[in-house]
């Protein structure tokens, strides 16, 4: 009886932990530009957004997450709807996003540097 009660003991916190292993976020490629005032053919005007840090901001909480030398980023948040911004100075397409329960989205922000 008493190995029964262990196993489903067992059984039980292995079912609820992997219900709760599923993480709700957002990851992508932050891009930047332009990076000079003037674009040339056959020379990209902009680039991956590298180191840049990314706050999504929802009922008054902040999260970061930076980017790495790639442009890439990721990060764990609650389902919800979040603004987006990329540093001062700077805007950011899309300015808001939309996290899905349960769900790690790709959404790629493309970050305007104001030069023109």
């Amino acid at each position: 009886m008493r190995a029964v009660i262990v196993t489903a003991l067992v059984a039980l916190a292995l079912a609820s932990s992997a219900g709760s292993s599923t993480v709700s976020g957002l990851r992508g490629h932050a891009t930047i530009g332009p990076l000079q005032p003037v674009c040339r053919v056959g020379t990209p005007c902009d680039g991956p957004a590298r180191h840049v840090t990314l706050t999504f901001s929802r009922a008054g909480k902040r999260t970061q997450a930076r980017t790495d030398a790639a442009g890439n980023y990721r990060v764990a948040l609650p389902a919800g709807a979040y603004s987006v911004r990329p540093g001062t100075g700077f805007s950011v397409r899309p300015a808001t996003v939309r996290v899905v329960r349960s769900r790690m989205l790709v959404v790629n922000f493309a970050i305007d540097t104001g030069i023109r």
